[in-house]
């Protein structure tokens, strides 16, 4: 088994009708809260934000629905020529540049499309649980506009030859050049069969580990598998939906950053939650701080370590520090079960969330536990008394993720946070229409 790109005929904003690309991208769907939403439809009449994360109405129906509305909007956007799409099947190169704690980084990947494999094959493999409600959510998205509104973020491991290839490509004009939320953008087409053949033989015996859009890559896999139905049973032409669009990055790449996800809890026992420093003795180093900076700072210094911060209230900061030795190391074919059982968030949730703080994994998806990238949002909701107690991470490696993947082991929901995302609006892959089937979930 080996992954298979291809390149493809790219549905973009014309540039002659939109002057402005920065006015109508937008961030991936899952990252979006309500008021950004709200931010992202003043923006523009046509931003992408339209398609991709519509507004529910009263008025809702199976026919008429958020998902139907996208559908149609679609449609009549590449009526009007707000879309066009290009002549030629491309590859589209995108750089990424950004500063972050006062470094500036680049990042630059392709966005291209993969074949779906099955979870499995040892050619993709995803790091994260996925869960039935966005599953349903993507699927009838899917369904209604019959395109791949956003590319999948995935990445590969590749010492220096793609690395090459992209950036000879990248020096040629670029289509769109702009700024968006702090971070440049800038987007190349490439449609030179020279390259494409080559970038395709160099992906030929790459793995692809899945850095955002889990749930996505199952819907498409099972938008195929309805889309096979329907062409067997219609004896239609060739089926176009066994690829799905994503955005390529080297897990080398110096521009690929992974930010922690803290965690605040509610719905706790009161009991345990005003004696958890204490019980945390047991097994943690516990270290007092009295300000959320001073916490931070220590915490940073200890990536690598099974160590997390807590916070309790006003002044009531920790650093827990795991005393047991790491799990003893077993023979590298086990790699990844060494950096899964050694993870401070598969600790966190399994010692302390499951173990003292008896949180039913149902805790976990109807709002006892909030993640935020924000401390000092965690902070306010725990001196508010709307939750008990934050928990501060450190994020994991590229290189521990995707050894834990390799073994096809699912870290915690929202384990990573892959930084920058590449945005929504960019490029878009057009399909054909599916089999009407709305299982997903059984």
């Amino acid at each position: 088994k080996m992954a298979r790109i291809s390149a493809f005929r790219g549905l973009r904003y014309n540039p002659e009708k939109i002057k402005k690309i920065e006015k109508v991208v937008c961030p991936p769907y899952d990252v979006i809260p309500p008021e950004q939403q709200e931010k992202f439809y003043k923006s523009h009449q046509n931003n992408f934000i339209r398609l991709i994360l519509g507004k529910e109405e009263n008025r809702d129906t199976s026919l008429n629905n958020k998902y139907t509305r996208a559908g149609c909007l679609l449609k009549e956007y590449i009526r009007e020529q707000i879309f066009v799409q290009d002549r030629e099947p491309s590859v589209y190169l995108y750089e990424q540049a950004y500063t972050f704690e006062e470094a500036h980084y680049r990042r630059l990947g392709f966005i291209a499309l993969l074949k779906l494999e099955p979870i499995g094959t040892r050619v993709v493999f995803p790091h994260e649980k996925t869960f039935c409600k966005p599953k349903q959510d993507r699927l009838a998205l899917l369904k209604a506009t019959q395109a791949n509104l956003c590319p999948i973020f995935g990445l590969y491991a590749d010492d220096s030859e793609i690395d090459t290839l992209l950036k000879r490509q990248a020096r040629a004009k670029h289509l769109c050049d702009f700024s968006f939320e702090g971070v440049s953008n800038k987007l190349w087409k490439v449609s030179e069969q020279k390259f494409i053949q080559k970038l395709t033989r160099a992906m030929n015996d790459k793995q692809i580990f899945i850095a955002d859009g889990h749930h996505r890559y199952e819907v498409a896999s099972l938008y195929h598998k309805l889309a096979q139905k329907r062409q067997r049973q219609s004896q239609s032409q060739s089926v176009q939906s066994g690829y799905v669009m994503m955005y390529f990055c080297n897990l080398k790449n110096q521009g690929l950053k992974v930010l922690p996800t803290h965690r605040v809890v509610r719905n706790a026992s009161p009991k345990i939650i005003s004696r958890l420093p204490v019980l945390l003795e047991e097994y943690f180093k516990v270290t007092s701080f009295s300000s959320l900076p001073m916490l931070l700072t220590r915490l940073k210094g200890m990536v690598g370590r099974r160590a997390f911060g807590l916070c309790l209230g006003e002044r009531k900061f920790y650093l827990l520090d795991f005393k047991a030795a790491p799990v003893e190391k077993k023979p590298i074919v086990s790699q990844g079960n060494y950096c899964y059982n050694n993870l401070d968030v598969v600790l966190l949730h399994s010692l302390v969330f499951g173990a003292m703080l008896k949180l039913k994994k149902q805790h976990y998806h109807d709002g006892d536990i909030f993640y935020t990238r924000d401390e000092r949002h965690a902070v306010t909701l725990v001196k508010g008394k709307k939750y008990q107690a934050a928990f501060f991470m450190n994020p994991p490696s590229p290189h521990e993720i995707s050894a834990i993947a390799r073994c096809f082991k699912k870290m915690p929901h929202k384990s990573t946070y892959f930084y920058p995302k590449p945005l929504s609006g960019l490029v878009i892959n057009k399909l054909e229409k599916p089999e009407t089937s709305n299982q997903i979930c059984k």
